[in-house]
């Protein structure tokens, strides 16, 4: 398992692609909030940090659905997960490796942005941070997990990134409709995470139980 791990990470960091996406939020973000102060001044977003702070965590929570992806759709389309069932290592072993050496890149990524969007808004409650970043953990093994079910049962990476949008648009509207009372304390924010690791947990078994039987 562990070489699988090791394995994956190497091909993680050789190519460029899968760091695009982890770039792209916190820069457009970064943009839109630079140009409608510029425009409206700073009051535009007074008492909408908390907000803006969850929003960028949910919006970096997708961005490891082209790891889950590749992971298994992308050597379907290579042509070699017949290889890799072949290969002496435990089916269980391969999945396991595969899906420790994706959840960290979503998991550090949305982390870092959002600490570093808290350290530059001193205005941010530690309430509205901490429920911040217990949202996007949550929608990081949502979206990770999905997707990597998702990757054991489409033939392409494009179709596990469409197919996550399913998650995405929800999350999403949650996160507009639902963010005042979502950031007022942290017993929704952890209820919301123990039930997503719950989900994520039954979608994780569901897909290895899916792998081993391939």
């Amino acid at each position: 398992m562990l070489h699988v791990f090791r394995h994956e990470l190497r091909l993680i960091f050789r190519d460029p692609r899968f760091w695009i996406p982890f770039i792209i939020p916190p820069v457009i973000l970064a943009a839109s909030q630079a140009i409608a102060t510029s425009r409206y001044g700073t009051q535009v977003f007074d008492g909408m940090e908390g907000y803006v702070m969850l929003l960028l965590g949910c919006l970096m929570a997708p961005m490891g659905a082209p790891l889950a992806g590749d992971s298994f759709a992308g050597e379907r389309e290579r042509n070699s997960l017949e290889l890799l069932q072949l290969s002496p290592i435990a089916p269980a072993k391969l999945f396991w490796g595969k899906l420790l050496a994706i959840i960290p890149f979503p998991v550090v990524f949305s982390l870092l942005a959002q600490v570093a969007y808290w350290f530059a808004h001193s205005g941010i409650s530690t309430t509205a941070a901490v429920a911040s970043i217990l949202g996007a953990l949550s929608a990081v093994l949502l979206t990770t997990s999905f997707s990597l079910m998702i990757s054991l049962r489409v033939k392409t990476v494009r179709a596990v990134t469409q197919l996550t949008l399913f998650v995405v648009v929800p999350l999403l509207l949650f996160v507009q409709l639902g963010h005042e009372a979502f950031l007022q304390g942290v017993l929704i924010p952890v209820a919301v995470l123990a039930l997503s690791v719950l989900i994520s947990i039954f979608m994780t078994f569901m897909g290895l139980k899916k792998f081993v039987s391939l």
